[in-house]
């Protein structure tokens, strides 16, 4: 009986095959890890300052005095950025003119370089607004996570991305009932808006199928 075997022709056509799956399957699996990686970290971020909050709040200094009690009062951004100095294990901090904190961006405020690398920067944008879903809950300002500083892409909805800082602590942006920064902007040109879909959907597939997309039926893209 004859034993069937497979060529050296054959065999080199096969790994090549395989050989042209990987270059095209690899790339897609790396970006999907970053982007989860990416996501964990932020997530991580965003709790370790939610947590400095609520333990402020059982010490007694409620959020509320960082900001405002009547609406005429101006925030105390700076109570609020040395509050997270003494909870997050940093290793630089620095005025709104300083580098070396938080990557390229055109945001003032208070900037403070975490000793993962990240980055984060505290101002009053959005001070006076209302939180879209508890009309309630006061926005006293807001706090931006570069998630790799200032050695990343430096680009909104990349690697940072934006927070309320409200009475009742940190509130991703780009919600989908979100009226002050639409997740729509997003879609467009990726940017803050980006915030908590990245936090939700531990993706960032905005990037891939912007058109694809969307809060209530799909959230990737291969769904």
């Amino acid at each position: 009986m004859k034993l069937k075997s497979f060529t050296l022709a054959e065999m080199l056509i096969v790994m090549t095959i395989v050989a042209i799956m990987a270059m095209l399957t690899i790339p897609t699996v790396v970006k999907t890890n970053r982007d989860r990686a990416y996501a964990d970290k932020l997530d991580k971020i965003y709790e370790k300052i939610e947590t400095a909050l609520i333990l402020d709040k059982i010490l007694g200094l409620d959020v509320s005095s960082y900001g405002i009690n009547a609406i005429d009062k101006s925030m105390d951004s700076e109570r609020y950025f040395a509050l997270l100095i003494e909870k997050l294990k940093t290793i630089k901090y620095c005025k709104s003119e300083q580098e070396g904190c938080f990557g390229k961006t055109n945001l003032q405020g208070y900037k403070l370089r975490l000793i993962n690398g990240a980055g984060i920067l505290v101002n009053d944008n959005f001070r006076g607004e209302f939180d879209s879903v508890d009309r309630n809950n006061l926005i006293l300002g807001s706090t931006y996570i570069d998630i790799d500083g200032p050695s990343g892409a430096n680009k909104a909805g990349v690697d940072q991305f934006g927070f309320y800082t409200t009475l009742k602590g940190l509130i991703p942006m780009g919600g989908p009932q979100d009226k002050l920064v639409k997740f729509s902007e997003c879609l467009k040109d990726y940017g803050f808006a980006c915030t908590a879909w990245v936090l939700v959907n531990k993706n960032m597939d905005y990037k891939n199928c912007p058109n694809v997309i969307n809060w209530e039926t799909r959230t990737r893209c291969d769904q």
